[in-house]
């Protein structure tokens, strides 16, 4: 069977291309990733790029060097992206633009989020790094990603740890709400402890950009239909912006040769 004959590398470059419908050659060095197809849906819309789709969503652009993929939701899907993009030969860097739920009394609802770090509270990362390794982003990356926001919005995005949970369902468990209040975290998520983890492991440049979409202990905060339907409407459009700059001042960086401004590409933390 032609399966008996895949390296770990061409058979992460073949998921890769099964998943996304595309070949692993379209992908630009810069990635973003995102959950839900809206981002995806006005990357296409700005950049006149379509759409092509497997089990994930994907839009090249060209011009830009950026590919953004909705890749799903969760620690494992996290871990398969970031395995499988691992091995394209020019990536540069990886940007996720994700979505949490914010923990902290002083957060609402639009607040930008650069985590510094996320506790390791799912099962995927334990495959790629020891339990007691923690899950951190590439600096560099939050160095431009605060930089470029904060010269946006006039308004410093907030910084610190989040907690990354494969249990979907946990707002209606107060023994876990207690555990989680304990580590006094900003904010909570399903998927970045896993991106920063195996982008550690694998030498991969990672960072994350959060957007606090629903307030979960406070009354009334937790996520509908109807207010998920709001947060696209009203604060998407400006987050996807963010990536698209973050990653042309990381590609006019790189290409300057101005590593020494933003770290080493490749020293993962920076």
């Amino acid at each position: 069977m032609t399966s008996s004959l895949l390296r770990p590398d061409s058979y992460a470059r073949n998921t890769l291309e099964r998943y996304t419908g595309s070949t692993v050659e379209e992908f630009g060095p810069y990635i973003l990733l995102c959950n839900f197809p809206r981002y995806v849906q006005d990357f296409a819309a700005k950049t006149g790029n379509p759409i092509k789709s497997g089990y994930w969503d994907v839009v090249h652009d060209a011009g830009t060097g950026v590919s953004i993929i909705n890749y799903g939701v969760g620690s494992p899907s996290s871990g398969i992206i970031m395995h499988c993009l691992s091995f394209l030969d020019k990536l540069e860097c990886v940007i996720m633009l994700g979505m949490c739920g914010g923990i902290a009394d002083n957060l609402n609802i639009g607040d930008i989020i650069i985590p510094t770090a996320s506790i390791r509270d799912e099962g995927t990362s334990q495959h790629y790094l020891p339990k007691d390794v923690p899950a951190q982003p590439g600096f560099w990356i939050n160095r431009i990603c605060e930089e470029v926001i904060t010269d946006r919005t006039s308004k410093k995005p907030r910084n610190g740890i989040m907690l990354t949970t494969d249990y979907r369902m946990w707002e209606f468990d107060q023994e876990f709400i207690d555990y989680i209040l304990k580590h006094r975290i900003l904010a909570i998520d399903m998927e970045i402890a896993t991106l920063f983890s195996v982008g550690y492991a694998l030498n991969v440049p990672t960072g994350a950009i959060m957007l606090v979409s629903d307030l979960p202990l406070r009354k009334g905060g937790i996520k509908s239909k109807d207010s998920a339907k709001e947060i696209f409407c009203k604060f998407t459009d400006n987050h996807l912006q963010m990536g698209i700059e973050i990653m042309a001042t990381i590609r006019h960086h790189i290409e300057n040769n101005d590593k020494a401004n933003i770290g080493k590409v490749g020293d993962h933390l920076g």
